[in-house]
């Protein structure tokens, strides 16, 4: 069974949301239903696996530690919600008054094309928020540190995120999908394929995906970006590998996984248990 989950439970995901995606636009169904349920969907699949098949056992959620996530989850939730209402309804004005580029593009060229420019500026924002210098720099990794103070990684500790860096995240996404007039078909496909990576990239089972790996940003992967050993937390890209390939970030050893997860001192800073000190960590001296 174990050898079943590690090769065949990834790539099975895999195929699954693209053939919803594909029957999605052909039966010409309600988009946000399709996308809510396929989310839920992937994340009690991941949840479940990963509660009898858990890599490390130490990285199990705990009753403590999920009493936290579902504290990040109530103030990140709100501000997704309402940034994407917004962007959504700059993106009814906008279409009323521009074509966009890929407003009729075919739906694979689109998806691929708006992968590749909102990884490019996901990757810049999440690489200066670990080592960007000065006042931004400082600024961007105080709001990005939440995510990373936690010492164990899970599928429910990917919700585990500052305020502003969700609003931010979400901002990154939608604004792309505007601007670039990625059809409705091309942006449930994208964002799909965003939310399948995010979750397994914190998924907490032995998972060998192979050459996905240089493909996308999955568990083998961005399980070393939360590695405590420095020199092998790389690896910023969200969705697609290849920016940190062609920028020299990617770190992959297949078969090995990180020995110790969270910050490598983690004195310095807050317990991510203490939600309000770590949100409020990016506006103190």
């Amino acid at each position: 069974m174990r050898k079943i989950i590690a090769y065949g439970l990834y790539p099975a995901l895999l195929l699954i949301v693209v053939a919803i995606i594909f029957l999605a636009i052909n039966f010409n169904s309600d988009y946000k239903i399709v996308y809510g349920a396929t989310t839920v969907f992937l994340v009690f699949t991941l949840m479940i696996v990963e509660t009898f098949h858990p890599l490390n056992k130490d990285w199990k959620m705990t009753k403590r530690s999920f009493v936290r996530d579902l504290k990040y989850i109530i103030i990140d939730a709100p501000i997704i919600g309402l940034t994407k209402t917004g962007f959504g309804l700059i993106a009814i004005w906008y279409s009323q008054n521009h074509i966009g580029f890929f407003s009729n593009s075919p739906v694979f060229i689109s998806t691929v094309f708006f992968l590749l420019v909102f990884e490019f500026f996901q990757y810049w924002y999440h690489r200066l928020s670990h080592t960007g210098k000065g006042r931004v720099g400082r600024f961007l990794w105080r709001v990005h540190l939440a995510h990373h103070l936690p010492d164990k990684v899970y599928v429910a500790m990917h919700a585990v995120f500052n305020p502003i860096n969700a609003f931010l995240t979400a901002t990154i996404i939608q604004l792309p999908l505007i601007l670039l007039g990625i059809s409705p078909e091309a942006a449930l496909a994208a964002t799909l394929l965003i939310d399948l990576q995010s979750l397994v990239s914190h998924f907490n089972v032995k998972i060998r995906a192979g050459f996905l790996n240089y493909i996308f940003i999955g568990t083998e992967t961005h399980r070393y970006h939360h590695s405590a050993n420095m020199d092998e937390a790389k690896n910023y890209g969200n969705t697609l590998a290849i920016w940190d390939i062609i920028f020299g970030t990617f770190y992959y050893k297949p078969g090995m996984a990180p020995e110790k997860l969270g910050m490598g001192d983690q004195a310095a800073y807050p317990q991510s248990e203490n939600m309000f000190e770590v949100v409020m960590l990016p506006f103190k001296k």
